[in-house]
């Protein structure tokens, strides 16, 4: 029953981020109950920190919530797995689409590879940057 009532709660965030027109207060995400097979994901929206466990089955809905976010014009910056939002490194890769399909699928994937996404969108050109460090 607790599984259901969290996944429902996620469902409920996930539509109103899709329907909003507006932006808001973000509120955390809730995820399942960390299992073996749970993604710990780290993520921040506007530089506020927040974590979350959710399942692989919830990973694309997590994702497409985050390029929601953006479009709203929210700089939101995730990473699965207890990787660290920010990075030391100098691996730096770059993807730019007015696709929102494209930059999520690229978002999903880069972050999949282990590096921390960082996702804007700009209102004016209709452009997603995306950008991957690891």
């Amino acid at each position: 029953m607790k599984k259901n009532y969290k996944k429902i709660a996620l469902l409920a965030v996930l539509s109103l981020a899709a329907t909003s027109c507006q932006k808001e207060d973000v509120l955390p995400l809730v995820g399942t109950e960390q299992t073996s097979e749970s993604i710990l994901v780290m993520y921040s929206i506007n530089g506020e920190v927040f974590q979350t466990s959710i399942s692989e089955s919830e990973w694309d809905a997590f994702v497409e919530r985050m390029i929601a976010l953006a479009r709203e014009g929210y700089e939101v910056t995730f990473s699965r797995n207890r990787s660290s939002l920010t990075s030391q490194s100098k691996e730096k890769v770059t993807f730019i689409t007015t696709d929102e399909k494209e930059a999520q699928q690229w978002s999903h994937d880069m972050a999949n590879q282990g590096y921390t996404v960082t996702i804007s969108f700009d209102q004016g050109t209709g452009k997603y940057t995306c950008i991957a460090i690891k």
